[in-house]
């Protein structure tokens, strides 16, 4: 307990301010930092970094044990069971949250952890290292009942912060007629302390307007879209699908970019996208699992077969793009990649 005490007052004390040489400024006064840096650490006490990793019941008697967002959890499960397969280990896999995984790690419960947006700089504690397995596009959603099909990003912006406040202020680029009604904005502001992810489109969560409906859950986000012919949300591409929104809810092209075209989000003409981390334990953090460093290793060589309904685009892919990289984990976007 004085141990987590400990890491929420350094996490308190912690500023959301991302500053280093490899870390690109953010790009305008509204847009938020895509990453942290990954020079700094948590400081720890040495109580901390003498403590053991300790499983909680649901990975009693494991080889390993992994936590995972719930965006990761459904993507990997099958390339997990597939490695502890092959190795004939057994691996525990829990699905959480964010939130969670970073609770488990910080309390060194599990090997793994994994996250839909990079670390925050309360994540970085010592000997806990990043990998970036890839990102997809964040798709600004409308209902399928709106003609518009292309925004700017600019436009983007001002709906969510709540300048423009209704669709007739808005010419559809494609699609027949007008569309009427009161704009209504639905955000998930979920991990506030990490950066990327929503913060690709306002920096904090004060920068959104008073009409904004902020929703708890993806399911929520997905069904309030999909029910509601006036409003405007943001979430993943699959998710879609994961709840039966089909033909309800459609994506919108941003700045001509296509959020459904890999090219498109990797150069980031296509401006909004979500990361996926996963983590290991180094050699000198004294929790370190070698078939933990396999299994990550496995997965990063695996990825590009994981389900193309997810619509990760690979690490590898994104290095060709010329993406920032600190080991395996991005930490800059392309130096070319409009704003």
């Amino acid at each position: 307990m004085e141990n987590l005490k400990g890491y929420l007052a350094v996490f308190l004390a912690c500023t959301l301010v991302m500053v280093g040489s490899m870390v690109p400024a953010a790009p305008s006064d509204v847009q938020g930092t895509s990453f942290s840096d990954p020079n700094k650490e948590v400081p720890m006490d040495s109580s901390w970094q003498q403590q053991e990793l300790r499983y909680e019941s649901w990975a009693e008697d494991a080889d390993l044990a992994v936590t995972l967002d719930q965006h990761l959890y459904p993507a990997l499960s099958q390339l997990i069971s597939k490695f502890a397969d092959e190795r004939k280990i057994k691996v525990a896999v829990q699905e959480g949250t964010c939130g969670i995984s970073a609770g488990l790690l910080s309390n060194k419960h599990v090997d793994i952890g994994g996250f839909c947006c990079p670390p925050g700089e309360a994540d970085r504690l010592p000997g806990l290292q990043y990998h970036t397995l890839g990102i997809s596009a964040l798709g600004i959603l409308v209902n399928s009942e709106n003609p518009l099909e292309n925004l700017d990003a600019a436009t983007v912006r001002k709906i969510f912060k709540g300048e423009i406040i209704s669709w007739e202020q808005i010419s559809p680029r494609k699609g027949g007629g007008s569309f009427k009604g009161t704009i209504r904005t639905v955000g998930r502001l979920h991990c506030k302390q990490r950066p990327g992810h929503w913060r690709h489109i306002l920096g904090n969560e004060d920068l959104f307007g008073i009409n904004l409906s902020e929703v708890g859950t993806i399911n929520d986000m997905i069904r309030t879209i999909g029910e509601n012919r006036a409003a405007i949300g943001y979430e993943v591409l699959w998710n879609i699908q994961r709840y039966g929104m089909e033909g309800k809810i459609k994506p919108l092209r941003i700045n001509n970019g296509n959020p459904q075209a890999p090219g498109d989000v990797a150069s980031l003409k296509y401006p909004f996208y979500r990361a996926y981390e996963i983590t290991t334990w180094s050699k000198d953090s004294g929790v370190e699992n070698s078939k933990a460093m396999e299994l990550v290793a496995y997965i990063l060589s695996h990825i590009n077969r994981v389900d193309p309904k997810f619509e990760i685009i690979p690490a590898d892919r994104l290095r060709t793009a010329g993406w920032i990289f600190s080991g395996n984990e991005v930490v800059g976007e392309p130096d070319h990649s409009p704003q």
